[in-house]
């Protein structure tokens, strides 16, 4: 298992942000502040359905490209 893989399995099992792998927090005035959660050591950004939009290097870039051709 590489660190991608473990990092996404602590995201998704983490109670502290319920698999999001970020915190926020907002006020009235459409305000609000984002921050990694302690389970997103590598401040990994996920979309609504988990996959991966930025993930601080973990994969290189020959591993990326046959991932989304494997789609």
């Amino acid at each position: 298992m590489d660190k991608l893989e473990i990092a996404l399995k602590l995201i998704a099992n983490c109670d502290l942000c319920n698999g999001k792998g970020y915190s926020y927090w907002g006020s009235s005035d459409d305000e609000y502040e984002i921050e990694s959660c302690e389970c997103n050591i590598y401040d990994i950004i996920l979309d609504d359905d988990g996959d991966v939009i930025w993930d601080n290097g973990l994969l290189s870039e020959p591993e990326l490209f046959a991932t989304m051709e494997a789609r």
